[in-house]
């Protein structure tokens, strides 16, 4: 049924008659446009389109060129049909605009990302972030530049704003939405009110690739050497917990999935994905990917903490948790603790800002255990912290590896460096071998003595040479 009115509305736009030809300013275009689709009703049927196959539609980046493509093409023959011959004024100088240029700039302003059209298209810029409706920054090839474009007004703005947190499912307002995070086409983002942000509302938007980069293509741009993959790949098999972490945009997610994606899709073993917003999207056949479901009532809601206990019952090979930031922190250690190998990201900046921030998470669910209790309790459960960084002038570095122990003598928990990149060499330094304990966990879950055994000799070896 909506596609026959789709199908009609377009044979409609095509069997018109092409009107005497109108010079108009690109404002008087969008404005006459805009009615247009209005009155065609284009907009109440793809808008019916899209909730009557919400369950359907899946809103990644395939699905947001096809309805672009579709309004473009719309657009463009109301253009030609209604005779509209576009110009600007720049710098006093009457400036031309082809159809498919003035096409582009208005199914940009209605369906798609605006004047951000030109960012999200391109594959050098990751990150976009508008302070206000005029002032726009990017991050391209992990440089911080100023953004050319911007918004016709403060108007528009909040209707883009509006126009993408509906199709997110999301909205914002002065009520209990004044900050909203959101995932659309593939894309994460964040909105702050202007009740909160003292210069306009403030949008956030980090892009995710539709073709992640592989792991070998990683160990190319030297993020990491073989060596420590191979080393990462075998704990990854012998099934060791890992805290893979780093401050905000230094790439964890990114280096996370490409690890996984290389090494459990080789070994064929189950695994459980848990996110607040998918992103990791293993390639993995035996792969569950669960998505947390906040409301506003806590009986209806499924937090990353119910998912992580869930996915206990799920018999799961590998639980892996998209962020741990909360509550969660509690059930994923306990699924460690229950020999399901969990591997998760979180953010801090060195090894014990990682320890610290679980231990205070766990405390903030189990608070009666107290702080020895809890230590011991993660430092018995953690086996490997991973810290990346995005260095200026240098890029994204596996920075750190640590084992994780408990000293029960001194009550405390241990970091033993393994690896740590040297930034005078510009090399990697390996520090220490793996403690029998680990080497005996990694064999226990299928890795052959022998193997364990070379993998620490060679690391024996590698640090005779560099001492």
């Amino acid at each position: 049924m909506v596609t026959n009115s789709l199908s009609n509305l377009k044979n409609s736009i095509d069997s018109t008659s092409k009107k005497s030809q109108r010079n108009v300013t690109f404002e008087e275009t969008y404005d006459i446009v805009s009615r247009l689709i209005e009155t065609d009703g284009v907009a109440k049927i793809q808008e019916t389109e899209k909730n009557t196959s919400a369950e359907k539609i899946k809103k990644d980046k395939a699905f947001y060129r096809k309805n672009y493509e579709f309004y473009y093409e719309l657009i463009k023959r109301s253009l030609l049909s209604e005779g509209l011959k576009t110009y600007r004024i720049i710098d006093g100088k009457t400036i031309e605009m082809s159809y498919e240029e003035v096409a582009r700039e208005l199914t940009s302003a209605f369906v798609g990302f605006d004047c951000l059209e030109d960012a999200m298209n391109d594959p050098a810029i990751t990150d976009i972030y508008v302070i206000t409706w005029n002032q726009i920054f990017v991050e391209k090839n992990g440089q911080n530049a100023v953004y050319p474009k911007h918004f016709r007004s403060a108007s528009s703005y909040k209707n883009f704003i509006d126009r993408i947190l509906r199709d997110a499912g999301k909205q914002l307002d002065n009520g209990e939405n004044k900050i909203v995070d959101f995932e659309l086409y593939g894309n994460r983002g964040n909105v702050v009110n202007d009740i909160v942000a003292s210069k306009g509302i403030c949008l956030t938007m980090r892009k995710h690739s539709e073709s992640p980069i592989q792991l070998p293509a990683m160990i190319e741009r030297k993020l990491m050497t073989q060596e420590i993959a191979d080393m990462l790949g075998m704990m990854v098999e012998g099934e060791t917990n890992i805290i893979y972490a780093g401050i905000t945009g230094s790439g964890k997610t990114t280096t996370i999935r490409a690890l996984l994606n290389y090494y459990i899709e080789r070994l064929n073993k189950r695994a459980l994905v848990l996110e607040d917003t998918p992103e990791l999207f293993l390639s993995n056949p035996h792969t569950v990917d669960l998505a947390t479901f906040p409301t506003d009532d806590p009986k209806t809601s499924i937090t990353l903490r119910d998912l992580n206990i869930s996915a206990l019952r799920m018999k799961p090979k590998y639980i892996i948790v998209g962020e741990v930031r909360g509550a969660e922190a509690e059930a994923a250690v306990e699924g460690m603790e229950t020999g399901h190998s969990t591997i998760f990201t979180m953010h801090g900046g060195n090894v014990w800002n990682v320890v610290n921030r679980l231990v205070t998470k766990y405390l903030m669910q189990m608070p009666t255990l107290g702080i020895e209790v809890v230590e011991r309790i993660i430092g018995e459960a953690v086996n490997f912290v991973c810290i990346q960084d995005d260095v200026p002038g240098i890029g994204r570095r596996l920075t750190s590896i640590h084992e994780i122990g408990y000293d029960f003598k001194n009550r405390s928990v241990t970091a033993t460096p393994i690896v740590s990149f040297n930034f005078r060499t510009n090399d990697w330094d390996w520090l220490n071998q793996l403690s029998p304990d680990v080497l005996n966990t990694v064999t226990r879950r299928g890795v052959s003595f022998e193997r364990a055994q070379k993998l620490n000799d060679d690391i024996k070896n590698r640090i005779k040479t560099e001492i």
